[in-house]
């Protein structure tokens, strides 16, 4: 009895402080008796959220927020109900908004309120409203805090973007993460926070914070220069930096080489700031250092890179400098993008990179051209293959996929002079300045003191291996969809390259059939008057008259002259027509269009002095000039 007696105390004394047994001593309520398991369980909530700080405020501070949420709402309402939240709010902002639940609340106020209460929040949040510098900085650290904290980052965030366009909301919370940019940037939560300030805030504002992730040699050593209109003062870009203070090279790139080593860990290949950070790296390393580090550890992550330009250069020069087996981890990343990225504002230039230096040109087209080949919005059509539209149509119309195929339909070696009499390579003018830099011809690395080759075939044995892939591909689409071609500034480039590249009767009699055809619709201009075909028969003329050609060679011309020998007279009365029968008059059927044009020179002459409605054609002028 004495042993029972004992048991019985000890559980009574253990009942007192187990919370678990509040059940049994309540269970005499007929209250709690007729609720159920989850009105029990959700009672249990509501009496634990009710030990929490600030719990008088933050429930009435949900409800208020469950209303202003509500898109039907009027201006008054929200106008109301945000003004309420705020005044709940006031003062515990901070601790709210760590909150899990109750963090969209401070996330209400900075959305739907006014300026003025957004600036509040904002101050508090920063600190703005501490006086003593102690104070001040335990602010700052806290502001750091709720970057990284998984729910309370999304308060940064609606400040960030809801502030960016209040000077004053800017200058507080720049302030606020100064000296915190090395820990947030490689952080897993905080590199929100940090993509976000970068792209909402002006450079100009951001300057400070982007000056930390280059280390302190160049916050401590950079000076600053005036430059712009004002002269207002900037700080030179980090490889200006490192050109002018050669000493603080390897200081600079060990701190950004540890700072991005953290960021590959935490896989934050994504995010635009990185990818700008691994160009800042990569445009003061050495060929060897992206070789040893940079490519190995981007090499299976290429495919997130291509989503920025920056990204997309970083990706260009690990193609450029790393090794074959760093090349092929590359390339079987980017297996199935090919389409996708070639229409990309972008990554078009990987896969351009990626043509341009791999050796193995077999595996290239198993893993980036095959997919060229079919064309995945044609898979339901069960349509005749003489029927179906060109698998590569939608690329050489794009301005972008185009400059797959010129780089591969163009020569290296070939030249083209221009206009200040200096000679340079003719791929050179179908790309921009920017691509032509990122396209570099033959990248050589550092081994045993001697510089060698990342590549080992020539330059044009590559092109002329890949072509062989494509010219079927090419020769059909030019075929099947000439005028569309003619038409477009892109499609034209190709068309012209093509026609020089792989000459044929099948393709030329396909020029003067689409010049023949006249379009249904009103609206569209014949060929010979439309502001890109005509160019665009101009310059397929003009590269004729380049070749030493035999008679018995196919020419556009010759096929063209025999189709169009009656109607040159008409041809020639308009401004975009004559110009192109000028250009005819430089082939081989100069003699016979001449001849033709003989009888139609007095009416040229009057178009070309003004005509009835005294408008001067500068093409008839043009063509009035070679019939001299």
């Amino acid at each position: 009895m004495a042993m029972k007696e004992s048991q019985s105390q000890a559980h009574g004394k253990k009942s007192k402080y187990d919370p678990k047994k509040r059940k049994f001593q309540n269970k005499k309520s007929s209250a709690d008796d007729n609720l159920s398991p989850a009105n029990k369980k959700r009672a249990l909530k509501h009496e634990r959220q009710s030990h929490r700080k600030h719990a008088s405020s933050v429930q009435p501070a949900k409800e208020v927020w469950n209303q202003l949420r509500v898109k039907t709402n009027d201006k008054e309402t929200n106008i109301k109900l945000c003004a309420e939240l705020h005044e709940l709010l006031k003062g515990k902002c901070l601790e709210v908004a760590m909150q899990h639940d109750a963090s969209r609340c401070v996330q209400g106020v900075l959305q739907y309120g006014n300026e003025q209460q957004r600036l509040e929040v904002v101050k508090e949040l920063c600190g703005g409203d501490a006086k003593k510098d102690d104070d001040t900085k335990n602010q700052n650290v806290n502001l750091a805090e709720l970057c990284k904290i998984q729910y309370a980052h999304f308060v940064v965030l609606k400040m960030i973007k809801y502030g960016g366009r209040d000077e004053e909301c800017i200058k507080l919370i720049v302030k606020s993460l100064k000296k915190q940019m090395t820990k947030l940037a490689v952080h897993s939560v905080g590199a929100r926070v940090v993509e976000l300030l970068f792209g909402t805030f002006p450079p100009k504002s951001v300057a400070s914070l982007k000056l930390e992730l280059y280390g302190p040699q160049y916050a401590l050593f950079a000076s600053v220069n005036p430059s712009g209109k004002d002269n207002s003062p900037t700080l030179p870009s980090l490889t200006e930096f490192v050109e002018n203070n050669p000493d603080k090279r390897e200081p600079t790139l060990s701190h950004l080489q540890a700072l991005l080593q953290k960021g590959l860990d935490k896989s934050l290949t994504g995010f635009g700031y990185f990818h700008s950070l691994l160009l800042d790296y990569a445009s003061i390393a050495s060929p060897e250092d992206i070789r040893s580090f940079l490519t190995p550890a981007l090499a299976e992550h290429s495919l997130h890179l291509l989503s920025t330009r920056a990204g997309t250069k970083v990706v260009c020069e690990c193609a450029a400098y790393g090794s074959v087996k760093d090349r092929k981890k590359m390339l079987k990343c980017l297996k199935g993008y090919t389409r996708s990225s070639l229409k990309h504002r972008d990554a078009y230039l990987a896969i351009l990179r990626m043509c341009d230096v791999m050796d193995d040109t077999v595996l290239v087209n198993k893993m980036l051209l095959g997919e060229l080949h079919q064309n995945p919005d044609d898979e339901k059509n069960e349509e005749d293959d003489e029927d179906k539209p060109s698998s590569i149509l939608d690329l050489v119309l794009s301005d972008t996929g185009s400059k797959l195929f010129l780089l591969l339909l163009v020569p290296k070696e070939e030249m083209s002079s221009s206009d200040d009499g200096k000679s340079t390579p003719r791929w050179h003018k179908l790309l921009d300045p920017y691509e032509v830099s990122a396209l570099h011809q033959n990248p050589t690395v550092t081994e045993n003191g001697e510089e060698v080759p990342t590549s080992k075939k020539e330059s044009e044995t590559r092109r002329r291996e890949l072509l062989v892939y494509l010219k079927e591909l090419l020769v059909d689409v030019c075929t099947k969809h000439t005028e569309e071609l003619m038409r477009s500034k892109s499609g034209s480039k190709v068309l012209i390259e093509v026609c020089e590249s792989f000459a044929s009767e099948e393709l030329f009699q396909a020029i003067v059939d689409a010049c023949a055809d006249e379009s249904e619709d009103e609206k569209t201009l014949p060929l010979f008057e439309d502001p890109v075909g005509h160019l665009t028969l101009k310059h397929l003329f003009l590269s004729e008259t380049k070749k030493n050609q035999d008679d018995d060679d196919p020419s556009l011309a010759r096929m063209f002259y025999s189709k169009f020998e009656g109607e040159l007279g008409s041809i020639a009365t308009s401004n975009r027509g004559a110009f192109v029968l000028s250009s005819l008059l430089q082939t081989c059927v100069k003699d016979e269009a001449k001849e033709a044009l003989k009888s139609h020179k007095k009416e040229i002459t009057n178009l070309a002095k003004g005509g009835k409605d005294g408008k001067k054609l500068a093409g008839c002028k043009v063509l009035l000039d070679a019939l001299k």
